[in-house]
């Protein structure tokens, strides 16, 4: 009877215990002690999250009282212990390593700052020569950009100021003084033309008769 109901005007008196009748309970299947705990103006029985205001804010399925970047759906998608929202490069666990501006997962050379300075296809983190493109032509150990011959593995060995792959005779520093058309360091004259036209063992630039195998033999000179 309505004179002894607790809730004259409430069918299921306070379904949820808490003394507010219906008609002043604003949640009436939630105990007052956590009708709208976040305070969203959602009920605790409806609310999806019921102590995320923002309910999941970024949409993960994950409500942000538990969730451990609450404005980044992928939740740390590096696992670099940095949420996306606030991470520069998101998709980079080591956030830009060589300091060159490019996060890692769009740099061609995460570990080069020069991004592969010399054009050749290796990145200078792992390039023997970094700023020669053709990486020691010559194999001496020189890189060419440092060497003062990069296409001639010996270095200038005849030390005539021309590196061996522009010199015409590579181990001769006169560069076949005698004009014989043959080097000096395989020329058995090297500075006769003629390469010992009398055939006498003396080469001309030392024969007192060049021409005379006899060496003037009757001795008039």
């Amino acid at each position: 009877c309505g004179d002894e109901d607790s809730c004259p005007f409430d069918a299921e008196n306070d379904a949820d215990g808490d003394l507010l009748c219906s008609v002043d309970d604003p949640c009436d299947y939630v105990h007052a002690d956590e009708h709208d705990a976040d305070s969203d103006n959602i009920c605790a029985d409806v609310d999806s999250c019921p102590f995320d205001a923002g309910n999941d804010h970024d949409s993960d399925a994950v409500c942000g009282d538990v969730d451990s970047c609450r404005f980044d759906a992928e939740n740390d998608a590096d696992d670099d212990a940095v949420c996306g929202n606030v991470d520069d490069c998101a998709y980079d666990a080591e956030n830009d390593v060589d300091e060159d501006s490019l996060c890692g997962d769009v740099d061609s050379c995460p570990n080069d700052a020069a991004d592969d300075a010399d054009g050749d296809n290796v990145c200078g983190d792992v390039d023997s020569c970094m700023h020669d493109a053709e990486n020691d032509w010559d194999g001496d150990g020189v890189c060419g950009d440092v060497d003062s011959c990069p296409y001639d593995a010996d270095n200038d060995t005849d030390g005539d100021g021309v590196c061996g792959d522009m010199d015409s005779c590579p181990y001769d520093a006169e560069n076949d003084a005698d004009g014989d058309s043959i080097c000096g360091d395989v020329d058995s004259c090297d500075y006769d033309s003629s390469n010992d036209a009398d055939g006498d063992l003396l080469c001309g630039d030392v024969d007192s008769c060049p021409y005379d195998a006899e060496h003037d033999a009757d001795g008039d000179s």
